[in-house]
């Protein structure tokens, strides 16, 4: 089986969670997650347990630094092991993204980057936003959205990666079968 390094990238709530929930399943390939981290200092470190991060706020860049940092390393450690991973959430600009798949690619030169952009209907999209607002009255997720998010999202190019996919919530199947054929 060949290496593979996937980043699935998409606004909050379009479905990078649910598609990369089931690559890990079905490729049995490692998961990284940016939310379990940051849910984990959040429910862990006491200096964090107020923290909501629907809207940018000092605290959440605080655990957002500590988040990308543990990423950064562990995506450098399962890689020299000569693992796959799929990293849940890596950038909606590009130059970040271009950050993740250099590294990918300086650590082991042979391994096959691919990027999943999520993609959904904004009408689709501000309901699921919606409902995490409704959740809690501190959330601010579509206003995060329409404030920041949806005008710093930068469409993903084909050339980016040695694969581009896109992922549509019903199209995983084909997702999942087309992920076998490359590695």
């Amino acid at each position: 089986m060949k290496n593979i390094f996937i980043l699935v990238i998409g606004q909050n709530a379009s479905g990078k969670s649910t598609i990369s929930r089931e690559i890990e399943s079905k490729l049995k390939i490692n998961k990284i997650s940016l939310d379990d981290v940051r849910d984990l200092l959040i429910s862990k470190i006491r200096f964090y347990s107020d923290t909501h991060y629907s809207y940018p706020n000092k605290k959440i860049d605080s655990v957002n630094k500590l988040v990308y940092a543990f990423r950064e390393q562990l995506v450098k450690e399962l890689l020299s092991n000569k693992q796959s991973i799929v990293v849940d959430g890596g950038g909606i600009i590009r130059k970040i993204r271009k950050k993740h798949l250099s590294l990918a690619k300086n650590i082991n030169p042979k391994i096959i980057t691919v990027i999943i952009e999520t993609k959904i209907e904004e009408k689709e999209l501000l309901k699921r936003l919606s409902k995490r607002d409704l959740k809690n009255e501190k959330l601010k997720w579509v206003k995060f959205y329409k404030d920041i998010r949806k005008r710093a999202y930068e469409p993903v190019k084909n050339t980016e990666a040695d694969c581009v996919l896109e992922y549509n919530q019903k199209n995983s199947k084909e997702i999942i079968k087309k992920l076998r054929k490359i590695i």
